[in-house]
C-alpha cells in the first residue's frame, strides 16, 4: 500500500492545476481532498463523488484537527496555497507545496508575519515553485534553500477537456470566447463586441464569468446591450445557438468553449485581479487576448509570446481592434505546449516519490 495523501486545493482552479499529478498517483495510493472556497463545493463533490471531500471553512484550526483525527494522512499536497497557519503547520509526516507562487500582496503579507509563517513553511519537505523568482522570494523570507525547487508552472500541463459541447454555432460564425471575467470587464467586453459586429456581423460572443454564480447579473447586463432574442444563458441552450451573446452559467465547460473559439480573451486582466490561466486557449492553438493586469501569470505570458499567440490590449477599444485582427488573419502557433508540459511533469516525478514514473 502507498501512503495516504491529503490534497488541499482552495478552489476549482487549483484542483484543475493539480489533476495531472493526481492522475500519476499509483493505484495503491489513497487520496482525499479538502477545499476552502464555498463556490467550489458543488463542482468538486460532483467530480469526486467516489472520494472523501472536506470543507475547510473557518474556524480552520478545528476543521484541520478533526480531519487529521479522522484520516491520519501521511502526505500533504498543498496546491498554490491557502495561508492558514493551521494548514501550513499541520503535523503530517511529509508535506509538499506544489505550484507554489507568491503574488506581491502575498509576499508582503508573509514578510510582515514571517515569524508566524516561515517556521511552518520550513516544515515542508519540498516547496515546488512555479519559477525561479518565486523560489528566490521564499528564500528571502527565510525559507531553507534546500527545500525550494523551481519545477515550472503546473498550469502549463493541460489536458483535453472531458466530453463535448452539446452545442454548435452556424457555419461561418466567428466565435469570440471571453473567459474568467470579472466586473466591470463584462461591460467593456460587450462594448467591444458591438464594435466587432460592425466588421463581422456573423460573430458570436461567449461570455463566461469567473464565478458562474454571477451569470444572472451578467445576463442582465447583456440585455442592456442586446435584445432578449439575441442573448441566452448556456443552461437554456442545446443544439445550434443562433443568437449573438451566450452567457455561461455552468461549471467545467470553459475549455470546450476555448476549443471552439476563433479568438479568446482571458479575464481578470482588464481589472486589478492579476489574470487567470493564459495558456488554456493556447492549448488549442488559439490567439489569446488579455489586459495589462497579468502579474500573477507573467511567466505564462512569456510562454505565450514565444508561441506567437499573445495579444495584449489596454482597453475595450484596443480589444475590439485585436479581435477583428485575429478574425481577419488567424495566427499560427510557433510551437506546442507539450514539450514544456513534459519538462514540468518530469521535475515533479523526480521530487514526489509517490508519483508513477
Amino acid at each position: 500500500m502507498g501512503p495516504k495523501v491529503w490534497v488541499h486545493a482552495p478552489s476549482v482552479g487549483e484542483f484543475n492545476t493539480v489533476r495531472p499529478l493526481l492522475e500519476l498517483l499509483s493505484p495503491e495510493v489513497e487520496w482525499f481532498l479538502s477545499f476552502s472556497s464555498p463556490r467550489a463545493e458543488g463542482f468538486l463533490r460532483s467530480k469526486l463523488s467516489d472520494r472523501r471531500v472536506y470543507k475547510l471553512f473557518p474556524p480552520v484550526g478545528l476543521k484541520v484537527s478533526k480531519l487529521l483525527k479522522e484520516e491520519k494522512p501521511e502526505v500533504l499536497l498543498l496546491v498554490e496555497g491557502d495561508r492558514y497557519p493551521a494548514l501550513l503547520g499541520a503535523p503530517v509526516e511529509a508535506k509538499f507545496f506544489v505550484n507554489a507562487r507568491l503574488s506581491d500582496r502575498s509576499y508582503g503579507f508573509l514578510r510582515f508575519f514571517r515569524g508566524v509563517f516561515v517556521p511552518k513553511l520550513n516544515t515542508f519537505r519540498k516547496i515546488l515553485c512555479k519559477d525561479e523568482e518565486t523560489c528566490e522570494r521564499f528564500e528571502s523570507l527565510g525559507v531553507r534553500s534546500e527545500v525550494l525547487v523551481p519545477c515550472g508552472n503546473l498550469k502549463a500541463v493541460l489536458k483535453p477537456p472531458e466530453g463535448e459541447l452539446n452545442l454548435s454555432f452556424p457555419e461561418g460564425t466567428k466565435v469570440w470566447v471571453a473567459g474568467s471575467t470579472h466586473p466591470p470587464e463584462e461591460r467593456e467586453i460587450l462594448t467591444a463586441f458591438k464594435e466587432v459586429l460592425k466588421r463581422f456581423p456573423n460573430a458570436v460572443l461567449v461570455l463566461a464569468p469567473r464565478h458562474p454564480t454571477r451569470a444572472g447579473e451578467v445576463f442582465k447586463l447583456t440585455l442592456s446591450f442586446f435584445p432578449e432574442g439575441e442573448a441566452a444563458l448556456r443552461s437554456s441552450v442545446s443544439g445550434t445557438f443562433k443568437g449573438k451573446v451566450l452567457v455561461v452559467d455552468t461549471f467545467g465547460e470553459l475549455l470546450n468553449f476555448y476549443r471552439a473559439a476563433d479568438a479568446a480573451f482571458v479575464g481578470g486582466s482588464l481589472v486589478k485581479v492579476g489574470g487567470h490561466n493564459l495558456l488554456e486557449p493556447a492549448y488549442f492553438g488559439k490567439p489569446v487576448l488579455y489586459g495589462p493586469f497579468v502579474d500573477k501569470f507573467r511567466d505564462l505570458e512569456g510562454i505565450l509570446r514565444k508561441l506567437g499567440l499573445a495579444f495584449p490590449v489596454k482597453d475595450w477599444r484596443e480589444l475590439a481592434l485585436r479581435v477583428v485582427q485575429v478574425f481577419k488573419n488567424p495566427p499560427r502557433a510557433k510551437g506546442s505546449l507539450r514539450d514544456l508540459s513534459r519538462e514540468v511533469l518530469n521535475c515533479y516525478r523526480r521530487e514526489l516519490p509517490f508519483l508513477a514514473t
